[in-house]
This record gives structure tokens, C-alpha cells and sequence, in this order.
């Protein structure tokens, strides 16, 4: 018996494609020899897809095909538009979409932020003359494990058994500086940042061409490297973007799925629309990448289901669907949809709209709901959220419990020093704060000097200890005003839903255990029930 030969991807794409232009033209108009031309399509596009395992493609092409056999073998009746709108464009999506794309996808850029309470591997390339003891404390209470290295041996070695965060390398850039010749294969696995003490254009020239994700000056300040692996293509390394597909075909949702996961995308599948609003408050997506035919409920209606929550108003939705009739299109565009791509979609058209998209609305929000001087919540976004959290909590019958801190003699600080120094104080605990607290928990500029942190699933004991840990670790950094430096302490207040009935009680108990801190000596934590 012959062997069938494997088709290769482009040509099953290709295959794919004709299978869609063929089918849509039956969709408009039903004719026996286009049918015919198409069912010969999809049973070889069948055929061939066993041969590579690929059975979810193989299944759904059966299907279409028995479609089109029932068709044909009845000559005196024609499918109806109903029919043909209904069941041939679904198949046909389905068969299209899943053909198109690869099924087996290599996941290439895995998250590195470490479990809740770790810390985060980083590895720091300097000379050995070059004393990195301070700075590697000083990254230590920010979150970071760092490995300092010396050897190319070494960081190579390094490199094969754990993916950190970063690599941030010291380079005078002269042709003999090992990094020069590591850099490519460093970039290629992870964030090479760069530092130097050279600063003219051919130094940043070169670094751009060693492909650096950034480039700082040495001496390397800890606040300056934080804030850059916190932002941009590093941070989403450690935060990635969050999108939530709603699509009713199983196949397609996993499909979809693994091709943004493939570049970095934490996508989560849905198929059932009743779900959905559950699923938009516990994961905060970026995006919502939704199917606009579902047997529930058509995406239009989902969407206005949405849009109806003041707190999920603005989540980009792109639907995603067979519909090809222009005005259809622009109906849904009218009605708040933030784009529309048509299946079968490209794997490249499919992450480059969801990324960009999705990437400018996390922006966006930032400006919006974030403190312009900390990057952090602001008072009435982090008073949103943290009503959003009581009610879950009470309906899942879990702990949460609320910090609130206060930085000690603060206009100390300002008096000093100047108000430059108290501004970069702030920002360096809003950076403490949010490279070690977890992905779940909320943190806020509540006013001033004050933040507030909410801290789902976690009861005040729990809260007590997280808090202290981070009160004495803030202590051990250094801040600097010009050329002199300090220590800074802070005062916490914890209060839980085992005392509190509300949003308010909670704030006003986490205050009152905070003053509490402040008339006990302050640099303490207090909390409701000691």
C-alpha cells in the first residue's frame, strides 16, 4: 500500500485558504459544481492531515464533508440561506481557521516572574575589580536573587540551567570584552541589559546592535535597573499581557490559546459566555478576544453585557469570526467593538492585532487609574478594585485583609534633604512594592506619604508577618540625595473582613492600627487582634 506523503504547512495553509474563498462563494450562492469542487478540497485536506496526527483538523473537515455529501446527494432540493449562513460558514470557519494555523507551537518566551514569595533570578556580569556587593543587597530587597559572574564559562553554564530575568552586563565595549561576542546568545534567551561608563552615541550605537533591552550608567543605580525591568518588553516578560478568548469551539480556543502563548501572551479559553463576566473580574485581561456567532448568546449581546459594569467598560473587544459582510462589520464597530478579524485569521495578523492592542490599552489604564508620580493606583481606581475584592471574597468565603503604611518623618525627609529626594523616597517604596508583593494583590497611593494594600486570600496573621518582612527589608535600602545617603523606615496598620462589614470599616480599622504603630514608636506593624 502507498504511503501518504505529510503535506508541509504552507501548503496545508494554502490548502486552507482555497477551502475559504471556495466555501464563502457557495455561502452566497448555492452551486452543485462549486459544492462539488469544495468537497474534493476538504476530503483531501482531510486525508492528508492524518497522516500528521493532526485529528482535530482531520475531524472537523469529516464533518463539513458529510455536510456537503447530504447536500449533494439531493438533487431536486437546494440548501437554504439559513442553511449556508448557519451550518456551511460555521464548519467552514472552524475547518478554515484550524488548517491555517500550525498545531504544534513551541512555547518560546515563558514568564520568569518567580511563585508568589520568591525571587526573581538575575545575573550580573562584572570585571573582577568591580565591587558589586552593595548593589546586590540593594536588589535583594527589591525581589532580586542575584548571581554575580565573571567567567563567559560560567555565564554560559548559568544561562542552560535557569532563565533569570535579565542579564545586566559591564562593557567598555573593546573588541576583546567577552560579552561583546556572548551577547547575541544571551538576547536570543533573555534581556540583556547593558551598563557602562562610557556614554557617548557609538557606546548606545553599539549596544543597540549587541541587541540590549537597555542600557544604564555605571555606577548602576538599583532604582534605575528596577524601573527598567519592570516596563516594556522586559516587564511583560515578568507581567504578561492577559487576554481572554471567548470562542464556543473548544479546538479553536486552545488553538488560539497556544499561538499567543508562543510569544508571551498568558491567555486564558472561555467557552461559555455565562462565565465570562466571573472571568473578567478574577483576571483584569488587557484584551478580549471574542467569537461573534456562540450558541448561548451572539458576541453583540456579550459585549453589552459587558459593557454594562462601569469597572469593565473600557477592555478592548476584537471579534473574531466568519462574518465576511462589510456592513455586519461595521454595525458591531458602532456598538463599541474595538476591532474585527475574520476567520480564518493569520497567525501573525492574530498576535500582532491582540499584542499592539492590548499592549496600548495597559497603557492607557496606567495613565488613567495610576498615581502620575508613583505608577501606582490611585485612590478612587484602588477604592474600585478593593470594593471588587470584598465581594469576592464574601462570595467565595475567603480571607482579605488591608495594609496601610506611612512612611516615618516623612517632611523630615523633605525638610532635609529637599522635596526631590522625599518625591524619589516614594517612588523607591511604590518599586519595593510592587516587585515583591504578588501578581493577586493590590497596591495603591492612598494620599501623600500613605499607600494601601489590599491582600486578597490572605488573613491578618498571614498579612502581619508579609508586612514586617517588608517593613524591615525597606529599612536595609539606601536613599540618596545627591551625595549623601539614609535609611528609610514605615509604619504599617492591618485590618481583615473577619472585623469589618464593608469597604469603609476596613480602611477605618487598618487607620486606627496605623496610629496605633505610629504612638508604639513607629518602623513597627500593628495589626487588628494583637
Amino acid at each position: 500500500m502507498k504511503q501518504a506523503v505529510p503535506i508541509h504547512p504552507s501548503q496545508r495553509a494554502h490548502l486552507a485558504r482555497e477551502i475559504d474563498r471556495i466555501g464563502y462563494m457557495l455561502v452566497s450562492r448555492w452551486e452543485r459544481p462549486l459544492a462539488a469542487h469544495l468537497l474534493s478540497l476538504v476530503l483531501r485536506l482531510e486525508e492528508l492531515v492524518r497522516t500528521i496526527g493532526l485529528g482535530d483538523i482531520a475531524a472537523e473537515a469529516h464533518t463539513l464533508a458529510r455536510l456537503l455529501q447530504q447536500w449533494l446527494q439531493q438533487p431536486l432540493s437546494v440548501p437554504s440561506e439559513q442553511e449556508r449562513y448557519g451550518q456551511l460558514r460555521h464548519h467552514l470557519g472552524v475547518v478554515s481557521q484550524l488548517g491555517l494555523m500550525e498545531r504544534q507551537i513551541a512555547i518560546q518566551g515563558a514568564e520568569v516572574r518567580p511563585p508568589d514569595g520568591g525571587y526573581a533570578p538575575l545575573y550580573l556580569w562584572l570585571p573582577p575589580n568591580l565591587d558589586a556587593s552593595t548593589l546586590q543587597r540593594q536588589l535583594a530587597c527589591f525581589g532580586y536573587e542575584v548571581t554575580v559572574l565573571s567567567q563567559a564559562a560560567k555565564l554560559a553554564k548559568a544561562l542552560q540551567e535557569a532563565t533569570p530575568a535579565a542579564v545586566v552586563a559591564f562593557t567598555d565595549f573593546a573588541e576583546s570584552d567577552p560579552i561583546v561576542q556572548l551577547a547575541p546568545a544571551i538576547s536570543s534567551s533573555c534581556p540583556l541589559v547593558l551598563t557602562s561608563a562610557r556614554r557617548d552615541f557609538p557606546s548606545r550605537l553599539a549596544a543597540a546592535r549587541m541587541g540590549a533591552s537597555g542600557f544604564l550608567d555605571w555606577p548602576l543605580q538599583a532604582h534605575q535597573l528596577v524601573d527598567l525591568l519592570s516596563f516594556g518588553d522586559i516587564g511583560e516578560r515578568r507581567d504578561p499581557l492577559r487576554v481572554l478568548i471567548v470562542e464556543d469551539m473548544a479546538s479553536l480556543a486552545g488553538l488560539y490559546t497556544r499561538v499567543l502563548a508562543a510569544h508571551g501572551v498568558e491567555a486564558t479559553s472561555e467557552t461559555n459566555p455565562e462565565n465570562v463576566p466571573e472571568l473578567i473580574e478574577r483576571l483584569n485581561p488587557d484584551l478580549i478576544l471574542m467569537d461573534m456567532y456562540m450558541p448561548q448568546c451572539n458576541g453583540i449581546e456579550l459585549a453589552k453585557v459587558i459593557r454594562q459594569q462601569r469597572m469593565l467598560d473600557g477592555i478592548p473587544i476584537v471579534f473574531l469570526s466568519v462574518e465576511k459582510r462589510q456592513a455586519v462589520q461595521l454595525d458591531a464597530l458602532t456598538l463599541g467593538i474595538d476591532g474585527f478579524l475574520t476567520k480564518p485569521v493569520a497567525p501573525e495578523e492574530l498576535v500582532v492585532t491582540v499584542m499592539n492592542r492590548a499592549r496600548r490599552y495597559r497603557k492607557l489604564r496606567s495613565y488613567i487609574a495610576n498615581d502620575s508620580l508613583t505608577g501606582l493606583l490611585n485612590h478612587s481606581h484602588l477604592h474600585g478594585q478593593m470594593d471588587s475584592g470584598i465581594v469576592r471574597a464574601r462570595r467565595d468565603q475567603l480571607p482579605l485583609s488591608l495594609a496601610m503604611i506611612d512612611l516615618d518623618y516623612f517632611k523630615k525627609i523633605n525638610d532635609t534633604y529637599g522635596h526631590q529626594a522625599g518625591d524619589q523616597v516614594l517612588l523607591n517604596l511604590a518599586r519595593f512594592l510592587k516587585e515583591r508583593l504578588r501578581r493577586s494583590d493590590l497596591v495603591g497611593r492612598y494620599g501623600g506619604e500613605e499607600f494601601a494594600i489590599v491582600l486578597p486570600s490572605t488573613p491578618v496573621d498571614k498579612a502581619h508577618q508579609m508586612m514586617d518582612a517588608l517593613r524591615q527589608d525597606f529599612s536595609q535600602l539606601e536613599q540618596r540625595a545627591e551625595e549623601r545617603s539614609f535609611r528609610q523606615t514605615f509604619s504599617a496598620g492591618i485590618s481583615s473582613l473577619d472585623t469589618a462589614d464593608n469597604a469603609t470599616s476596613l480602611v477605618q480599622q487598618a487607620d486606627e492600627m496605623l496610629y496605633r504603630a505610629k504612638a508604639n514608636g513607629r518602623n513597627r506593624v500593628e495589626s487588628r487582634g494583637d
